[in-house]
């Protein structure tokens, strides 16, 4: 049998661990509603201004890989080819940066510059649909800020939502039949990645490839 203070001593201990592991449950819980929420947030904005939208797609580059996409938006005939990032901090980055650097309150990273990869996914977009207007934008969550001002391509998604948003409900877009061909043929040509298959994505723009 367990003495008195034996007992007392594994009372602490059990209740030292549950409670470090209720705050450590905790916190990942918060971190997921908030990415959640950031994820709810870009999908309804996306969903209310686009008349078709692909997510999490691989389209080929024309010189036997793929490039990873993370959403094509059609709108009108325009298409809009988006990589969407949620970062929090001061970005300072430039169009001839090979990386841009984040500070947030107690920390500081670098990431690649993702102008870069930019060129490869709209033109691998723009062969598949020559008919349409095609251009490609590299959108933050307003969690960052660029205290030194952003390149050329790179905004805010509500900034580059704001002026394609509709202020009722939307409706499903009938697309004019040439327009609904020619989408048709980029859903056909697209393949959708998963987040595993995406983190095993080479980080080198196709142009860079040997």
């Amino acid at each position: 049998m367990l003495h008195a203070t034996e007992l007392h001593n594994w009372l602490v201990w059990a209740i030292a661990v549950a409670g470090t592991l209720l705050v450590l449950v905790l916190a990942t819980f918060a971190v997921w509603r908030h990415k959640s929420a950031v994820e709810r947030h870009t999908r309804h904005i996306l969903a209310n201004i686009s008349d078709r939208l692909l997510r999490d797609v691989a389209l080929p580059d024309g010189i036997g890989g793929w490039v990873v996409i993370d959403a094509v938006m059609l709108r009108g005939q325009n298409v809009y080819v988006l990589d969407l990032r949620d970062i929090e901090g001061a970005i300072f980055g430039a169009e001839k940066m090979d990386n841009w650097t984040i500070i947030g309150r107690h920390w500081r990273s670098q990431f690649q510059n993702p102008l870069r990869f930019m060129h490869d996914r709209v033109l691998a977009v723009r062969t598949l649909l020559p008919e349409l207007q095609v251009s490609g934008h590299v959108l933050f969550s307003e969690r960052a800020n660029f205290p030194k001002g952003r390149p050329e391509g790179v905004q805010l998604l509500e900034e580059f939502a704001k002026p394609l948003m509709r202020h009722k409900s939307k409706k499903p877009v009938a697309l004019e039949s040439q327009t609904e061909e020619v989408w048709q043929r980029l859903c056909d040509t697209a393949e959708i990645v998963t987040q595993t298959q995406r983190s095993r994505a080479t980080t080198k723009p196709a142009s860079a490839q040997s």
